[in-house]
């Protein structure tokens, strides 16, 4: 994941005219998620939020820390006291899941691990400084670890010592799809926009105008999005990228497969209808719940 450190008295507002949730009001020690929008709504990325005492940290999407520091700096203005530096050479991430991800943080660590959504707190593994942040949970439980380069074995020793386990992408896909949780460049793409992705938490309809809002407003006005992300159930693996059809038409796309498990979009009006869906000639249902604010 892209680590950025945001520095200077409007390092919380630019962001917060920039995306769509409220970050401008965070407190040290607090996070929230935001989606960074073009103008007409379409998804840049999401990014975590994590505010400190005399800077804050975002977390962006795999491998887009310099895209999305660059992104910003086309927006700042000359009365803005704004800067922007990357991480990757100083910290790495790891994440720990499942619903005993926080007692085993806790153990290693000595300190209870009792944080909201996105907030996060300074810890000791092993000696070694550190933070952790409640980040979006899966099979019960997330949190991240922001650690100091070179330190990364000594604090996977001490999770494994703890009972972990290292999980392949393809688990963690698996976990992601029954979370229903996007990942950039699978959900989060220049194809959707974040309501049609699931993430109504992540977008304040009170706040001020931001980049990409009059989009996003206006489908929330009307009630109705043109297409929604869903689980699947499938009788086997499915390509990434394979369009699921309806009545023999072009009705959405898989996104992210894992065994007989997948995710992805399909349009409103066919999920509405009940339409019977196709995926490789193969019958596939869609699991979901009707969107809404």
């Amino acid at each position: 994941m892209g680590l950025l450190e945001i520095s200077g008295k409007s390092r919380l507002d630019l962001i917060n005219r920039m995306s769509t949730n409220l970050v401008s009001l965070l407190k040290p020690g607090e996070g929230a998620a935001t989606v960074l929008t073009t103008d007409v709504g379409r998804i840049i990325d999401r990014i975590i939020m994590y505010a400190g005492e005399e800077t804050a940290i975002a977390l962006t999407g795999e491998e887009n820390g310099d895209n999305i520091a660059r992104y910003l700096l086309r927006f700042v203005f000359f009365n803005d006291d704004f800067r922007v530096t990357s991480l990757g050479s100083r910290f790495s991430t790891l994440f720990v899941y499942g619903k005993d991800a926080a007692s085993k943080i806790g153990e290693i660590s000595g300190t209870a691990i009792d944080l909201p959504l996105h907030h996060w707190a300074t810890i000791t593994i092993s000696s070694i400084e550190l933070s952790v942040h409640a980040t979006d949970p899966l099979d019960g439980g997330g949190y991240m670890l922001k650690i100091p380069v070179g330190d990364e074995e000594t604090i996977v020793d001490a999770l494994t010592s703890a009972g972990g386990t290292l999980m392949l992408e393809s688990e963690f896909d698996a976990l992601r799809i029954e979370a229903k949780q996007p990942r950039l460049r699978h959900e989060l793409t220049g194809e959707f926009i974040p309501l049609e992705t699931g993430l109504w938490e992540d977008v304040s309809f009170t706040k001020g105008c931001y980049t990409g809002q009059e989009i996003i407003a206006r489908l929330d006005s009307r009630g109705k999005i043109a297409k929604q992300m869903v689980q699947f159930d499938t009788q086997g693996p499915i390509p990434v990228g394979t369009e699921v059809m309806a009545n023999g038409k072009s009705a959405g796309i898989i996104t992210t497969s894992a065994g007989k498990r997948a995710l992805g979009y399909v349009k409103s009006s066919v999920l509405e209808k009940q339409i019977a869906l196709t995926a490789n000639e193969m019958p596939i249902m869609a699991v979901f719940e009707p969107q809404s604010g």
